[in-house]
């Protein structure tokens, strides 16, 4: 499983990307994804349509875990980086480590205006050949 450390410093490199600064106004709401299969699995989130930043790997009965923001305002959901930049979230996902675009299984994430209760927690398992996060 990879840290919070570990995602901060990929996204330390992408300022030119955020939509706004710090926590203030956000909701914050954990991501956990536990592996419930035989290998590796690794979770990623598209940031700004088209580049993707890596969330982590977790092997057999491990879990991938990242923070996320939301706004309840207009219900964008944030990754922050190192600086404090919002980076918004278009997708999130879990597929098989080595191929997870290839076998993803993307991961709902609430849109909506309003509280936010509950962290986003699934279960990912192999299904044929691709991970089916549930």
């Amino acid at each position: 499983m990879r840290s919070l450390p570990s995602i901060v410093l990929v996204l330390a490199a992408l300022p030119a990307f955020a939509a706004g600064h710090g926590p203030d106004g956000l909701t914050e709401r954990e991501f956990r994804a536990e592996n419930r299969g035989d290998g590796r699995i690794a979770c990623g989130a598209a940031i700004a349509h088209w580049y993707s930043v890596d969330l982590g790997q977790a092997g057999p009965g491990g879990a991938v875990s990242a923070r996320l923001w939301f706004d309840p305002a207009g219900g964008a959901v944030y990754l922050l980086n190192d600086k404090q930049d919002r980076l918004p979230v278009e997708a999130l996902w879990c597929g098989v480590a080595g191929r997870s675009w290839a076998t993803r299984s993307p991961i709902d994430l609430p849109r909506h205006a309003g509280p936010v209760a509950a962290p986003i927690a699934v279960g990912c398992a192999p299904d044929g050949d691709r991970l089916a996060c549930r």
